[in-house]
């Protein structure tokens, strides 16, 4: 029943934000495995801002190239589709959505500070367990938290209710969430992700980030978010919204089967690679 308000709710917002009509289409031409990197090339020439982006990230410290990438074609060669296209959602999303903006209850520095510390922590994870994917995996726990910013934006009076009750409970951002709003922002995440069009699996890991096993398919990628987000608050890694640390799932803790030992060598890599990526969010701004 929540679920079906949350809809009415957000097809009430007129001016939700939608991804810009360059970022929608170069996210469909990506997810064709028969495209070229000439279609995607083209699509990406119709924003010039966006190609300047793409080129400083793709010479930047991040990638570490060691010849510089002079086209948007090379860039594409280089980086490969998936990497692009999380480039362009990155970029979009942070245009949307600035660590300046929202109306000081929310930190948006700081969530953004946390949202790049969950996908860097991610991706190590993801490295750890010999996953392939590591830029989709990236891109889900850069995302995972979507539905806050559009709570901030939206939904703005009641988040700062959330806020006073996190405060006053000392209780999981989400927790307030539901007992206020009756959803929470990994609904509105979810939701809106699917009116953008993202990935299946990016949809699936923004909306159950917080219980693994509901996303199926994706319940690994889901797990590794999950954990990400836990590891991240556990070190004080940005601002998620509230001071707790959420418990971990069991069984996506069983899943992923991690060793004390590799989860040492996970805390003394995560902040060299979180400031190292601090220059991409620097970039995409």
């Amino acid at each position: 029943m929540a679920h079906i308000n949350l809809e009415n709710k957000l097809a009430k917002i007129i001016d939700l934000p939608t991804l810009s009509v360059v970022a929608n289409n170069i996210i469909l031409i990506t997810q064709n495995p028969k495209s070229s990197a000439l279609e995607v090339g083209m699509a990406i020439s119709q924003d010039q801002a966006l190609v300047s982006k793409i080129l400083r990230i793709a010479n930047s410290t991040f990638y570490g190239f060691p010849k510089e990438i002079t086209t948007i074609t090379h860039a594409i060669v280089i980086l490969g589709f998936a990497n692009i296209r999380n480039l362009v959602l990155t970029a979009s999303i942070v245009d949307m959505f600035p660590s300046s903006g929202g109306d000081g209850h929310f930190d948006r520095e700081g969530f953004w500070n946390h949202s790049l510390a969950c996908g860097v922590t991610s991706k190590l994870i993801a490295k750890r367990l010999g996953i392939n994917n590591l830029e989709e995996v990236f891109i889900s726990g850069l995302l995972h938290d979507l539905g806050k910013l559009i709570l901030d934006t939206y939904f703005s009076e009641d988040f700062t209710r959330v806020f006073c009750m996190v405060e006053e409970k000392e209780i999981l951002i989400r927790e307030a969430e539901q007992e206020l709003l009756g959803f929470d922002h990994a609904a509105v995440g979810g939701i809106v992700a699917d009116k953008w069009n993202l990935p299946p699996a990016l949809i699936k890991v923004i909306r159950f980030h917080h219980n693994p096993p509901l996303a199926n398919e994706s319940m690994r990628m889901a797990a590794i978010v999950h954990l990400a987000d836990a590891l991240c608050r556990a070190i004080g890694m940005g601002n998620g919204g509230d001071s707790k640390v959420p418990c971990i799932n069991e069984d996506s803790w069983k899943l992923l089967g991690l060793s004390r030992q590799r989860m040492k060598r996970l805390f003394s890599e995560m902040e060299k690679e979180i400031a190292n990526a601090k220059a991409l969010l620097a970039l995409v701004e």
